[in-house]
């Protein structure tokens, strides 16, 4: 039995392995400083998320961040594409933020750096959502209204590629392909796509960021003399 169990913390070891920058840093500096970005904005989201349920505060949230593709024809409207994602409309969108927060987006954002995992986030959420909102409105002209595109997805799909690409894990990018491919089963094809451009989105955005390390690694390292062998 104890084998068993062992060879399971094994196979489960990664789990620890590309956390350990988070704990390393709550350790250091607590919860809130070590991803502020990341719980600055599952605060956001939850309270938004809060306010459409709310009568007297439904309007305001209507305004700021319920994004339709027909609001791309609309400059006034067009910014909700900004504010979509910190609006989830059901109770399983809740729990999967909170979770996708505590589990990818903490974990890369001690690791990366706050700035970093905030382009990281802007860009999957902005590129996929316009993408898609454009080839509705192509396949769709002259619509009068587009359904509701908004939530989390996009920005955690792209922060779960971007973590791929910074732990250079096969556990972590099995489970994403695996979430992706239920994703293709149970959701529409315009999501589907949405979310396989953020995929995309955050490998890309990941290796642009990473590679200015490595040219100053490459520029640090010591150079052999021209005599040297």
């Amino acid at each position: 039995m104890s084998r068993r169990l062992q060879a399971v913390r094994r196979r489960l070891a990664f789990f620890d392995e590309y956390r350990a920058p988070y704990r390393a840093a709550v350790r250091r500096a607590g919860v809130w400083r070590a991803a502020p970005a990341t719980w600055a904005f599952l605060a956001l989201t939850l309270l938004v998320s809060l306010l459409w349920h709310i009568p007297g505060a439904h309007h305001a949230v209507l305004g700021c961040c319920a994004y339709r593709a027909t609001d791309l024809a609309h400059w006034q409207r067009a910014a909700r594409l900004a504010a979509s994602a910190f609006l989830v409309l059901r109770p399983v969108e809740v729990a999967w933020s909170v979770a996708a927060c505590w589990l990818l987006l903490a974990p890369l954002e001690a690791a990366v750096g706050t700035r970093r995992i905030v382009a990281v986030g802007a860009v999957g959420n902005l590129v996929p959502t316009l993408s898609t909102g454009l080839a509705w409105l192509a396949s769709h002209p002259g619509a009068a209204g587009a359904p509701l595109d908004v939530g989390t997805s996009a920005m955690v799909v792209a922060a779960g590629a971007a973590l791929v690409v910074w732990s250079r894990s096969l556990p972590i990018a099995a489970l994403l392909v695996l979430a992706l491919a239920v994703d293709v089963l149970v959701e529409s094809d315009l999501a589907t796509a949405e979310h396989l451009l953020a995929l995309a989105v955050g490998v890309g955005s990941m290796l642009l960021l990473r590679s200015p390390e490595r040219r100053s690694a490459l520029q640090r390292a010591p150079r052999a003399s021209p005599g040297s062998r």
